[in-house]
């Protein structure tokens, strides 16, 4: 093979390839024509540092576009206006449809029905070396009403709320306006003031405060003395108490128990003797009712006087059972006064 014919093939190769990259260019690029995809307008009153064209667009972190234009509202509409208005690409097949949906609404209707229901914008950062995005959340429509326009806008219009780094700021520089405002001299002056009060107070205190621990200590010595005297005192009656009583049961209740114990084993024989004597004086009425049947005139005193006799021996009877003790020793010993 000749070098022409090598130089020929290299240079057909070389077309070749230069052809199907400009015929895929073109396949890609037109594909992109092609597809379905409408835009979404909106404007944000702070720095959209970081933000380019391109960035995504979420929502809950499903990705449903991207970042198309960023221009300024003056540029567009009210020369007026700082604000920077942003234009948006979303894909019909991911975006979102939110509660009410209607198949046959168009996606222009889709955005304003989600506008209405609470759908803003903000700007977002994928962390602390992220990039940032644009993110779709829906809020209370109340709490962030949309501002009005005094245009109309070329797209879709989606209002857009601050971002939490904005109102993060926004409060730490309320609070500071407010810290400013106050009059801190003031302040310090009272404060002032109060601890000179304060130091007055506890060196006030202070000796007090001594005093009350001197009181606590005697007022504990006190009630330890005092709890000593009594012990000992109360034991010492205690024990004078129980002697007195142990002396008391030794020479006087137990010689007591004794004799009562002798008298209770002499009573059955004196009721025994008892016994018999009212057995005779029954077998003496006998032989008296005899007598009266002979002669009833004469014995009527004799029978008066054994009347008497036996009620006397009724009365003793019952007397010896109900006092025992009584009828063996006589009346009762008068009570000794106790110990004093």
């Amino acid at each position: 093979m000749s070098a022409e014919q090598k130089y020929f093939k290299l240079g057909l190769f070389v077309l070749g390839a230069g052809v199907i990259l400009v015929v895929g260019i073109v396949v890609l690029g037109t594909a992109s024509l092609f597809e379905k995809h409408f835009k979404v307008e909106t404007y944000v009153d702070e720095s959209v540092q970081g933000l380019d064209v391109g960035a995504p667009v979420k929502y809950r972190g499903v990705r449903i576009g991207e970042l198309e234009k960023v221009d300024f509202v003056a540029k567009r509409y009210d020369p007026k206006d700082g604000r920077i208005r942003l234009v948006m690409n979303f894909h019909p097949e991911a975006q979102p449809k939110g509660p009410g949906e209607n198949p046959a609404e168009t996606p222009a209707q889709t955005l304003e029905r989600l506008s209405a229901q609470g759908m803003r914008v903000r700007l977002a950062s994928a962390g602390l070396t992220g990039g940032v995005y644009l993110e779709l959340d829906l809020m209370d429509p109340k709490e962030h009403a949309p501002k009005e326009l005094t245009w109309t806008p070329e797209y879709s219009y989606m209002p857009s709320v601050p971002s939490t780094n904005v109102r993060l700021t926004t409060h730490v520089e309320t609070i500071l306006e407010h810290i400013e405002k106050m009059r801190l001299d003031q302040i310090s002056e009272k404060i002032v003031a109060v601890l000179d009060s304060l130091d007055k107070v506890m060196k006030v205190v202070d000796p007090a405060v001594a005093e009350l621990k001197a009181f606590a200590a005697d007022a504990d010595g006190l009630v330890k003395e005092t709890r000593r005297v009594v012990t000992e005192d109360v034991g010492r009656e205690v024990k004078s108490l129980m002697s007195s009583t142990r002396d008391l049961f030794d020479k006087e209740v137990a010689p007591a128990v004794r004799s009562i114990r002798t008298s209770a084993d002499r009573l059955p024989g004196t009721f025994d003797k008892i016994d018999g004597t009212l057995d005779r004086i029954g077998a003496t009425l006998r032989r008296v009712d005899r007598t009266l049947a002979e002669d009833g005139g004469s014995m009527d005193e004799a029978l008066d006087n054994l009347r008497v006799v036996t009620q006397d021996l009724r009365e003793l009877t019952g007397q010896v059972k109900r006092y025992p003790s009584q009828a063996l020793f006589g009346e009762a010993p008068p009570k000794k006064a106790g110990n004093k």
